[in-house]
């Protein structure tokens, strides 16, 4: 989830350091016998809609070890013939902090989709899988993986990671891990990706990267290539200020009314000019309240994840998952003092990445209210300093089209070395824009593939 209310919390708690943390005990024991490095995922044929006679790309799934304890799991989903010989490996994990990459798999970039599993309005779920025509895995070849510690379906019994900087250790263990685990693709470039919260992810997991790259030979550092941030919160003195020029600049409150000064009376006086209480992530929906609710209705989503042929399927530990998807949690699980007293520079570390040639993309979703563009291109604007920044900010923004039609704005810009800052502003979307306008989302991608 991007950053379901649970982000909300922690963005209120920027403001006031002192509001506790939910507490959330560590498992003395393993849920199963010894979790599965690699395993085939293969779904009942129940389950499976427009995928006969087989499925067409190879998906295969288990747990990597980043410490002696502590696994984290992931679905691979191997490129499709779409993809380039030489298409590089995309990591996704979602955001929160706290939430499953299971929704990115299944909702956004995944080539599985569980149509409505997220519906406003209630349709009816049919809880089968269908194709996505703009998948992640038609230009790369891409890992959803369960991160930090203990969200979604990975499990331990070591400590919980309580930052992004730990959690980017982590990610540099998986990583090596996954390549030992997968030495057909050890060879390939390396994206690192998500959304949401993920706008401290993403730059903490290059940052863990290319200080684990530092002094190594070539043949043995990662080869990391690009990074892409989608509705991502990066920096939140920059970001956390923007909302009543977001709010103006989407005509959400009336012409003439002077700019709120603070969120609060932005959301009271947005919510007001609407006439409803909107979607945390989606201005164009009304908010759901439930169990299981985030703004949208996760329930028959997180459920479906603990339903016994899925966890089959997906090659899962023995009861793991059931925090996560269990109740009323909505894919998500509490992370005590995650990123408490943070010191980490989230742009300066986007900014060595740029330095040393490695491409960043941003998307944002417009329609979005957790993570507005307006804050984000701010950042992009004034926080991201590297040899491309002259040239970066006498760049227009140029009509951004998805075949024939306009679909948002694109601003792109090359530094010295070649490394490209490029920033999506897409219509049509909010926060999980793979969801909502996934052709957009299949062009950000294709700048940096």
């Amino acid at each position: 989830m991007a950053m379901h209310t649970f982000l909300a919390f922690v963005l209120s708690r920027l403001q006031d350091p002192s509001k506790p943390w939910p507490e959330v005990a560590t498992p003395s024991q393993l849920p199963c016998k010894e979790p599965i490095t690699r395993a085939p995922v293969n779904f009942p044929s129940q389950y499976l809609v427009g995928f006969e006679p087989v499925v067409d790309f190879v998906m295969e799934s288990g747990y990597i070890n980043v410490t002696a304890e502590d696994y984290l799991f992931y679905w691979f989903t191997g490129a499709t013939s779409a993809a380039p010989a030489d298409a590089p490996v995309l990591i996704w994990s979602n955001g929160g902090p706290g939430c499953s990459a299971m929704e990115g798999a299944t909702t956004e970039g995944g080539p599985m989709w569980l149509w409505d599993a997220k519906a406003s309005a209630k349709t009816g779920f049919s809880g089968t899988l269908s194709r996505n025509a703009y998948a992640f895995n038609n230009q790369v070849h891409s890992i959803f993986v369960d991160q930090p510690r203990y969200v979604g379906y990975s499990t331990g019994t070591g400590r919980k990671v309580t930052s992004s900087v730990a959690a980017g250790k982590d990610l540099v263990q998986f990583i090596l891990g996954w390549y030992r685990a997968f030495p057909e693709h050890a060879h390939r470039k390396l994206i690192l990706a998500s959304e949401s919260y993920g706008g401290h992810y993403v730059p903490a997991w290059a940052n863990a990267v290319l200080d684990y790259n530092m002094g190594r030979p070539t043949a043995e550092q990662i080869p990391l290539k690009a990074l892409l941030i989608g509705n991502g919160i990066v920096n939140g003195t920059v970001q956390g200020g923007s909302f009543g020029e977001y709010t103006k600049a989407q005509k959400l409150i009336p012409d003439g009314v002077p700019t709120p000064t603070s969120d609060g009376a932005a959301r009271t006086l947005m919510a007001k000019t609407l006439g409803y209480s909107p979607n945390f992530y989606d201005y164009r929906l009304v908010d759901q309240e439930c169990c299981g609710c985030t703004s949208y209705n996760y329930k028959e989503w997180s459920d479906w994840f603990l339903r016994d042929e899925v966890k089959e399927a997906l090659n899962v530990c023995g009861t793991a998952g059931q925090e996560a998807f269990g109740g009323c949690a909505a894919g998500c699980v509490g992370l005590p003092t995650f990123d408490d007293h943070d010191t980490f520079s989230y742009s300066g570390s986007l900014s060595r990445a740029l330095e040393e040639g490695i491409d960043v993309t941003f998307y944002y979703g417009k329609q979005d209210t957790a993570c507005n563009w307006v804050g984000a291109l701010e950042m992009a604007n004034t926080s991201l300093v590297w040899g491309g920044s002259t040239k970066w900010a006498n760049t227009p923004f140029a009509p951004l089209k998805v075949g024939h039609a306009i679909t948002g704005s694109v601003r792109s810009a090359s530094g010295p070395n070649g490394a490209k800052l490029s920033f999506y502003a897409i219509d049509g979307a909010g926060h999980m824009v793979p969801m909502d306008n996934a052709a957009a989302a299949s062009e950000a991608l294709s700048s940096i593939v």
